[in-house]
């Protein structure tokens, strides 16, 4: 039965086409060169640069599906390819920023030079960098002039810049989520009434919802049950449980602290830290042993015979986490609240606290230090260390080793100081309650203006939240400068507020990333399912958007403009907020908040990325510190020392442009490496310097050398980062893959262009994931399962087009597969063939010939259905042999739009054009890789692979012109 009756898409029929129709579509195809993006047209090459470009940046924050459909669009926009439609609006205004910052006045995109650190035994010399350019001169402090080491006075202060008004937005935003997905039925069953009932028993009287109560089932399956449900793969991966656990994680941490600051002001960060520490570990025990006890942990056989108390733990997180990510925070309080009503115990009382850092922040200023001794034979020694303090108290503790007993010693040393400080009748000790700050009544104007935005942009209102956010603004320079004025409105550094808010910016982070993952489906990748912390560098970026260094006090040596004072300031505005309204700000917040939030980067930083490199290509590194400037201003410069897999070294240091940690300083020159790697695929080897020419030659040969097998995952990786041209080949681009490889022959010689059987592997294994791995479009189309008209073509097109790539048609020709179809469908349809070859040689691919006649069939197919004849006209032009298929009567664009896309993607140098009335299949002429450099041919062979390469092509075009059909 033919597969197209009752789906084939009819239209009018149009008045009849000259004689050189196919001269004409070939013409149109022709001229079709460049898209119409924002008003101006693109050459398509520009368009398939900044798509991989695009695709690369959502593969860095491990977006795959958009990466894919970046790729994907990129192998649509080749010459002469057909209309392509409009783009969604989330890739039109990144597609815009980079043909933008291409059209640079420079011609293209420059990399951006900083100054750089000689270090001895570096590779890199003086002469390679540019000179250095002398700093500015700091402005001098008003503190009172006191002479240098040098014995010189600084500059005298610069004149007070005139303040003008900083404009804020001031927007405020509805959060509306999109529809969470359903957790499969077979896996929760109704163990979620299960669920709902325990946490009933817990809280009162609580109305779950069908979602919710989905959920829940999902949460208490531990991942032992899920691999046991043999739905781990297929329906719901772990790590979907592992994103739960962390938004629980969270949520739990964000409740403990609200309920601690409701009742406490410690005179030190430290110290509400270390107590949330504490806490936090005695309330996740509980929880776990809540959800150990209700019956509510699902575990795996195996993993149910010695069921550890972190499963319990685990599923508890998880329950907190649905109910955190089903607008039900207000129970998950309520749930803390019941089940972890004793945790404000001593420290000694609760295990798994840490004694020693509690101690040390309580003991800091009375001068704690520790001694040892040892005990016991060598194979079984015992350490017995003593904690003492500068007024004469001491404690003893003894463990297994020097971290145990010192442990053991700051324990008894908190239980001796608990004993002395508890009040007399055995009472406990009541807890501080802080007066409420007051605002500041004469404040400078750029404070004001800043208060009232920010007022404004938050919805904070009411007395509480004035004095709040004055605190918020309030630097520790300012409060130590000015003690009179904020103890008068009592007032304190933003410090506890700023530790507050890391907690709650955390939490909206994960409820953000988690909401928007699950969405989107249940089988997530690790990169996917990754969430990031919100490091010290995004809450500066989120302080700077809120401009608030213009908005903070500080003293008179201080400046609102440095990172860390920027970042505190926006925690601790965060925190503001979410005293005011609590949980209200997962729904409702400034639009420059939810802006932060949609924007962070959910990747790893550029030390993991770096080092994810390193083992794909057998590389070890290290870095080595060196700390330089002042004490108030110290600065660690790090120098990365690379190993390849031949043993040869390289140094590599980034100079950081502002004081930094060791970490930050790792992270600089990670990024560094990782940029200048990228050149390649950029086209920026031109603008490197000599000592970054240096090093990328080290690495592209370290590369070569130390390629191994390879995953699919790490495929993906590379591929995303344009790593080895492999982004090149996946969209397709031969001549922009040939372009890169003459670069990177130039880069490293003649000696070095002898190219390993692991590289032309890993081609191999590129094309093949691009055209037929699990995240091709051709499976994705043949896993459609729609039942409309549309999904039933594309699972057609992907069979057809899978039998395309799988048939090997050798010993045929052109002719051969033309009239074979024309004795075929000529009984069903009235059908015309005008062959117009001649003489002219072509070698086709066994590929090409399997594309021509799934094309006829699947065109014929849809004549049959519709009962209208069908033409067909051959022709040979530079090469390329073009069939034209008219199709009368039958919406052409409708019918043939999806398989020609996916016969284009999938089969290798193979066009399928589609107008209104006609196909036009382009079979282009095999490239001729015997004088292409090594590196391009390996790259051209694995393009072709699909058409088995290995084997001759046949010739049989130099026969007789075959007869015209009736």
């Amino acid at each position: 039965m033919n597969r197209w009756v009752g789906i084939v898409s009819l239209r009018d029929t149009a008045a009849p086409t000259p004689v050189h129709r196919i001269a004409l579509a070939i013409e149109a195809a022709r001229k079709r060169t460049s898209y119409s993006l924002g008003g101006r047209q693109v050459p398509y090459e520009r368009m398939r640069a900044a798509l991989r470009r695009v695709g690369q940046r959502y593969a860095a924050d491990s977006q795959w599906d958009r990466w894919s459909y970046c790729i994907d669009l990129a192998g649509d926009f080749f010459d002469g390819g057909g209309y392509v439609g409009e783009l969604p609006r989330w890739l039109t205004g990144e597609l815009r920023a980079v043909l933008d910052a291409d059209a640079a006045p420079a011609g293209r995109r420059a990399r951006q030079h900083k100054p750089q650190a000689t270090r001895t035994g570096s590779r890199r010399s003086g002469s390679s960098r540019p000179p250095k350019k002398a700093k500015p001169a700091a402005p001098a402090r008003t503190a009172p002039a006191r002479p240098d080491r040098g014995g010189h006075r600084p500059a005298p202060e610069p004149p007070p810049r005139p303040y003008v008004r900083v404009q804020r937005q001031r927007t405020v935003r509805d959060v509306v989520p999109a529809p969470l997905t359903q957790p499969p039925a077979a896996l929760v069953g109704t163990f979620g009434d299960v669920v709902c009932a325990a946490i009933r028993d817990s809280v009162g009287e609580w109305d779950a919802g069908p979602e919710t109560v989905a959920w829940l089932g999902l949460a208490a399956s531990h991942r032992s049950h899920l691999y046991e449900s043999g739905l781990a793969e297929t329906a719901v991966t772990q790590h979907v449980l592992a994103m739960l656990d962390k938004l629980g994680r969270s949520t739990l941490d964000v409740i403990l602290v609200d309920a601690y600051v409701a009742d406490h002001e410690p005179e030190k960060v430290g110290v509400q830290s270390s107590e949330h520490h504490r806490r936090s570990a005695a309330a996740r025990r509980a929880l776990g042993a809540w959800a150990a006890g209700r019956g509510l942990v699902r575990m795996g056989a195996g993993e149910a015979q010695h069921p550890a108390p972190s499963v319990a733990e685990s599923i508890a997180k998880q329950i907190l986490g649905v109910l955190s990510l089903t607008d039900a925070h207000d129970t998950a309080r309520r749930l803390v609240e019941n089940v972890c009503a004793g945790i404000d115990r001593a420290p000694d009382d609760v295990g798994g606290a840490d004694p020693t850092t509690a101690a040390q922040t309580l003991f800091d200023r009375d001068g704690l230090t520790y001694d040892y001794a040892e005990q016991g034979p060598d194979h079984n020694k015992t350490f017995v260390a003593t904690a003492r303090l500068r007024d004469g108290r001491t404690a003893h503790g003894s463990g297994p080793s020097k971290k145990a007993a010192r442990a053991a010693a700051a324990r008894a040393l908190l239980r001796g100081h608990a004993q002395a400080a508890a009040p007399r009748g055995g009472q406990a000790a009541a807890p501080r309650i802080a007066v409420p700050p007051q605002p500041y009544r004469n404040a400078p104007l750029r404070y004001r203006d800043a208060f009232a935005d920010l007022t404004a942009m938050f919805e904070l209102d009411g007395r509480r939240a004035a004095g709040l956010l004055a605190q918020a603004l309030t630097h520790a320079s300012y409060v130590y400068e000015n003690q009179e004025e904020a103890a008068a409105h009592r007032q304190r550094d933003n410090h506890l507020l700023a530790h507050h808010g890391s907690v709650v910016l955390n939490h909206l982070a994960r409820h953000t990333r988690t909401r928007q993952v699950l969405a989107r489906g249940l089988v997530p990748d690790e990169d996917e399912a990754r969430i990031h912390t919100p490091a010290n560098e995004d809450t500066t970026r989120l302080g700077t958007a809120l401009v608030l260094s213009e908005a903070v006090l500080t003293g008179r040596g201080e400046t609102g403009q440095r990172p860390g004072t920027v970042a505190d300031a926006a925690q601790a505005v965060v925190a503001t907020a979410w005293r005011t309204h609590g949980p209200r700000l997962l729904h409702r917040r400034p639009a420059l908040l939810d802006d932060w939030l949609a924007g962070l980067q959910h990747q790893h930083d550029p030390v993991t990325a770096l080092n994810q490199l390193m083992v794909a290509f057998g590389m070890t590194y290290a870095f080595e510190h060196e700390l330089t400037g002042p004490d108030h201003l110290q600065t660690f410069t790090s120098t990365l020392v690379l190993h390849d897999a031949r043993g040869r070294v390289h140094r590599w240091t980034a100079q950081p442009d502002r004081p930094c940690s060791k970490s930050d300083a790792d992270k600089a020159t990670a990024r560094d490496v990782l940029d200048i790697l990228s050149a390649p695929a950029e086209d920026l080897v031109d603008t490197l310097l000599p000592a970054e020419r240096d090093l990328l030659r080290y690495l592209l040969r370290a590369q070569f050398d130390g390629l191994g097998p390879t995953n699919a995952r790490q495929r993906a990786r590379m591929a995303g980062g344009g790593l080895l041209g492999t982004d090149l080949l996946a969209t397709g681009d031969l001549d922009a893959f040939g372009a890169w490889a003459a670069r990177v022959g130039s880069l490293l010689g003649p000696a070095d262009t002898a190219v390993p059987d692991t590289l032309r592997e890993l081609y191999r294994q590129i094309v093949h994931d691009t055209r037929s791995g699990p995240s091709s479009l051709l499976r994705r189309m043949a896993a459609d399962q729609g039942t409309d008209h549309t999904a039933t073509v594309r699972r057609n097109a992907a069979e057809t087009v899978r039998r395309a790539a799988d048939t090997r048609s050798w010993g045929a020709s052109v002719r051969d597969v033309v009239q074979d179809w024309w004795r075929d469908q000529a009984p069903r349809t009235g059908v015309t063939v005008r062959d117009d070859m001649r003489q002219e040689s072509f070698l086709p691919l066994a590929a090409q010939l399997a594309a021509l006649r799934e094309t006829l069939g699947w065109c014929g197919e849809a004549a049959e259905a519709a009962n209208t004849p069908i033409d067909v006209e051959l022709t040979i032009q530079d090469g390329t042999l073009h069939t034209w298929i008219g199709l009368h009567g039958v919406d052409a664009r409708t019918t043939c739009d999806d398989f020609a896309r996916l016969l284009s993607r999938t089969l290798p140098c193979t066009d399928c054009l589609v107008d209104d009335d006609h196909v036009l299949l382009r079979l282009h002429g095999r490239p001729d890789t015997e004088s292409l450099p090594p590196l391009a041919e390996a790259g051209v062979d694995a393009y072709l692979s699909g058409g088995e390469t290995r084997r001759p092509p046949v010739t049989a075009l130099r026969e007789e012109p075959a007869e015209e059909g009736p």
